[in-house]
């Protein structure tokens, strides 16, 4: 009797032994595998460099990930491609949200969401920009014992930076303001870094997808990056000038408007110098409501006088500095970069156009 409800039993348990194996390893075969797929895109995207590489090149790089391309506009002259790779349970979302015991049996198995974006940009038969981002589900658990859900992030691409760090004027690391559900961390790219830069901090933790025990935050999925962010909060002596001229290289490209001003109205008080500014007549204006005339306060500009021409910048910390022929040169080569063909209609706010010439290879 005893064996007769013993062996179904052990078949039974047998059985469902056995689905929670299979079921185990299809979501670690699942995870390893976006895994491998995403370190060679993140290996693909490295390889492409910004001002270098071509149209030839990335039609190279779409052939590879076919299957997982969206192609916008591609010619020679202006094309946009991304890539996005999902695990399993990213495909089939719904489902799962829908059927909450088989999420949880899902997460109980070690599941978790993960998805992997990536872009490319070509202008003018030049690679621009780029990026690479990983989203993955990942939990903490407060004091009070609460399972807390939140997306961790990490993204890597070229984009407009905003505001110019005095150390590195072409890169910023940094992490969002109000990111509700989720922790990301981010590095943000001109297309004139230095490759070498960009190789470096190009570097995201892959590992994440696979770990039985979540990453919790951007220190673990985001590793060098972070790491150099947390040695630049501890270092608090900046021996650096903010207005050097390779940060008014950036701001001319990146700024929304330089002007040229001359000085017209001189005060101090213990914050500075309160300036009042005039327009020089060979500026131009980029808005209806330009102002012609302004007054603000500098800190670090020395030797000012009645007469003495600024560089006006949108930017609160370098709002202005010295018209000297060499803050002059930073700030015409900056413009000239930000311009992709046709020229800018807005044309340059501070003396003639005279590009430098630029070897492209």
């Amino acid at each position: 009797m005893k064996r007769w409800i013993l062996r179904p039993l052990a078949w039974l348990l047998g059985g469902v032994t056995l689905v929670v194996v299979l079921l185990a390893g299809a979501i670690r075969l699942d995870q390893f595998t976006l895994r491998w797929r995403a370190q060679r895109l993140l290996s693909d995207i490295r390889s492409l460099e910004l001002r270098k590489s071509t149209y030839a090149d990335v039609r190279r790089f779409e052939g590879r990930w076919l299957d997982n391309a969206k192609e916008g506009i591609c010619r020679p002259y202006w094309c946009d491609l991304e890539v996005q790779l999902y695990n399993a349970s990213s495909r089939h979302f719904s489902f799962l949200v829908s059927h909450p015991a088989v999420f949880a049996i899902y997460h109980a198995l070690g599941g978790r969401f993960a998805g992997v974006y990536s872009f490319i940009r070509i202008r003018d038969n030049l690679l621009l920009e780029k990026g690479i981002s990983l989203g993955i589900e990942s939990t903490s658990i407060e004091p009070d014992g609460r399972h807390i859900d939140y997306e961790l992030v990490a993204r890597i691409e070229t984009d407009p930076l905003t505001w110019v760090s005095a150390r590195h004027p072409e890169y910023q690391i940094g992490a969002p303001d109000g990111c509700m559900g989720c922790k990301e961390g981010w590095v943000k790219f001109t297309s004139f870094a230095d490759p070498k830069d960009v190789l470096r901090l190009t570097d995201i933790n892959f590992t994440c997808i696979t770990r039985w025990r979540p990453c919790s935050g951007q220190e673990d999925i985001l590793p060098k990056a972070w790491k150099e962010l947390q040695a630049e909060k501890t270092d608090v002596a900046d021996a650096f000038d903010v207005c050097t001229p390779p940060v008014i290289r950036v701001l001319s490209r990146e700024a929304r408007r330089v002007v040229l001003a001359k000085i017209i109205g001189l005060a101090h008080n213990a914050d500075g110098a309160v300036v009042t500014v005039r327009r020089m007549p060979n500026g131009v204006s980029q808005h209806a409501d330009e102002w012609q005339e302004n007054t603000f306060t500098v800190r670090a500009i020395s030797d000012i006088h009645i007469g003495s021409q600024l560089l006006v910048f949108d930017d609160a910390r370098c709002p202005a500095v010295q018209a000297t022929e060499e803050n002059l040169g930073a700030a015409r080569l900056g413009a000239s970069e930000g311009m992709v063909s046709p020229v800018h209609s807005l044309g340059l706010p501070f003396g003639t156009f005279n590009p430098p010439k630029i070897e492209v290879r």
